[in-house]
């Protein structure tokens, strides 16, 4: 079954996306996202790629929390968990620095176990 990648944009948490210091030094050196299960319940696999404004984000460099666990994509390649509506996954991307101000596009593609491989983009402001 396909989904239109209009309604998969409807997982993005509108206004998440931040720049965010991960090392502690005062200087932002990645972004932090947030989806919401707004469609159906579904089986997530581990895979998961990220782009920003077309730069591909290597797996090691892409961390997801959910329900009180927080690895990275990488590590989470074998495993899968079930996201029911309302549910909400928070992706945080390791990038050399901050992203500037202005508006942005993310390209997120993961896979599910009932829709096989699903993706889309959606453009944001950072705050």
């Amino acid at each position: 079954m396909f989904i239109p990648r209009y309604l998969l944009r409807q997982l993005y948490v509108k206004g998440s996306l931040e720049n965010v210091d991960l090392n502690g030094d005062g200087v932002p050196d990645g972004v932090r996202l947030k989806l919401r299960n707004t469609l159906g319940g579904g089986t997530v696999r581990g895979r998961l790629r990220a782009k920003v404004d077309d730069q591909e984000v290597p797996p090691d460099k892409i961390w997801v929390e959910f329900k009180g666990w927080k690895m990275k994509a990488s590590e989470a390649a074998d495993k899968s968990f079930y996201v029911a509506v309302g549910d909400e996954i928070t992706i945080t991307l390791e990038l050399e620095k901050g992203l500037t101000p202005g508006e942005h596009k993310i390209e997120l593609e993961l896979d599910t176990q009932e829709l096989g491989p699903v993706g889309f983009d959606f453009t944001d402001v950072v705050k």
